[in-house]
């Protein structure tokens, strides 16, 4: 067996396609393109690849090429998806050679970090991969949010097309400073936002009076689901730019009290629903782990990011990472007026030359901001002194991280 990692190419379009399908859709029956026919464009997102053996597609991935705020500044963050390998060819290392193939060409295009949503957090966890972010999955009746009728109205709703995504990334723009934060494409606003796998999604934007004219202040978008004799209104994103104008969107989901019997929406961990609802009991709000995130080059990746100008430090990390073989090994780190150096050091397998030890993924959520040295240490991921761990998080303070995207 000669194995390759490579492009999947067009003509194996319907291929690809036919895996995804048996993965993670196993009940819907795959559908063949037509001849002539072109994949639609959600799907042709991304770059597709596959390991092979001679023309036999065996195993799938697809790279998306993501510019996301990490720390206040621009970052190329690959996120992979459709990942998936047909239970005939499971079991013999594929996946693993399709995630070390991947992160080699990460290396190779300067992109340090990748991002994914895991299908299992278990799963991506061996291999390197960590938690970097959760979210609040609110499910309530649309007579839930009835509070809203005694709220007078601050603003008009209107249909919005993909034309007006302009009006819409200003609006994401503004909201979303955090890190992670996405720098989207009209590309990922048309064929993400605006429409998904099942076709077109609905969109409904917030619209307020300003100087001569209208404003965008807030916008939702979203599908119905269908289970059984029930109706669902399900939000693929919500984003307002006050708390205003993120009540009027509950307002616009309560107004669907005649179409379906339940509304989910996705929020921030700190969720101000509670606060807000007539009976909080009557929601149900649940805090979910989301998507996870890695460090594609430890040595590359804390040279790039920015640190607080005021801290200074010199630290020495020994770091465990079973996939990728470059990250394995210890790394000195200085940081002066908030840029770093980082080089990999010979220790002559002393444990005692590094001043903390713990594994990519942990390193990877201190990298961004998810989670404090202090924390790490609390939790038993991070070995290290009093010292050193008040040092990290003196250089990585953590942040704010959020990652909407679905991918």
């Amino acid at each position: 067996m000669s194995l390759q990692y490579r492009p999947v190419p067009d003509e194996d379009y319907d291929e690809f396609s036919r895996l995804l399908t048996y993965a993670f859709r196993p009940t819907d029956e795959h559908e063949p393109l037509d001849e002539d026919e072109d994949p639609p464009a959600s799907a042709q997102l991304g770059a597709r690849r596959g390991i092979y053996d001679g023309d036999e597609l065996l195993c799938t991935g697809r790279h998306h090429w993501f510019t996301l705020d990490v720390r206040g500044s621009k970052h190329g963050v690959p996120g992979l998806s459709a990942v998936s390998t047909p239970p005939w060819n499971r079991r013999r290392g594929l996946v693993r050679r399709l995630l070390v193939e991947s992160l080699d060409e990460y290396r190779e295009r300067e992109q340090w970090f990748s991002a994914l949503w895991p299908f299992e957090h278990p799963f991506y966890a061996k291999f390197g991969w960590a938690t970097t972010s959760t979210y609040a999955e609110v499910s309530a009746a649309p007579t839930d949010l009835d509070f809203v009728d005694d709220i007078e109205a601050s603003g008009r709703f209107v249909e919005l097309d993909a034309d007006r995504w302009e009006e819409l990334e200003a609006v994401y723009r503004e909201v979303n400073d955090h890190t992670l934060s996405m720098y989207r494409t009209e590309e990922w606003w048309r064929h993400r936002i605006f429409e998904g796998w099942q076709g077109e999604r609905y969109v409904a934007g917030l619209e307020r009076e300003a100087g001569d004219g209208r404003t965008l202040a807030g916008y939702v978008a979203y599908r119905f689901d269908e289970d059984g004799g029930d109706r669902t209104l399900t939000t693929v994103e919500t984003c307002a730019v006050d708390f205003d104008a993120s009540v009027e969107l509950l307002r616009y989901l309560r107004h669907h009290d005649s179409q379906v019997s339940e509304v989910r929406f996705y929020d921030r961990p700190d969720a101000v629903l509670f606060d807000v609802v007539g009976d909080p009991r009557d929601p149900t709000v649940e805090l979910k782990p989301g998507p996870m995130i890695r460090l594609v080059d430890v040595r590359e990746a804390l040279r790039a990011l920015d640190y607080p100008e005021n801290a200074s430090g010199t630290v020495t990390l020994a770091v465990a990472d079973g996939l990728a073989e470059w990250n394995d090994g210890t790394f000195r780190l200085d940081v002066a007026n908030g840029r770093a150096t980082c080089e990999r050091v010979e220790t002559g397998g002393d444990p005692g030359a590094a001043d903390a030890s713990l594994a990519v993924g942990p390193l990877s959520q201190l990298a961004v901001g998810y989670r404090s040295a202090s924390r790490l240490q609390t939790v038993g991921k991070l070995d290290g002194s009093e010292d050193v761990v008040e040092r990290l998080d003196a250089l990585f303070p953590t942040e704010e991280v959020v990652l909407h995207e679905g991918f």
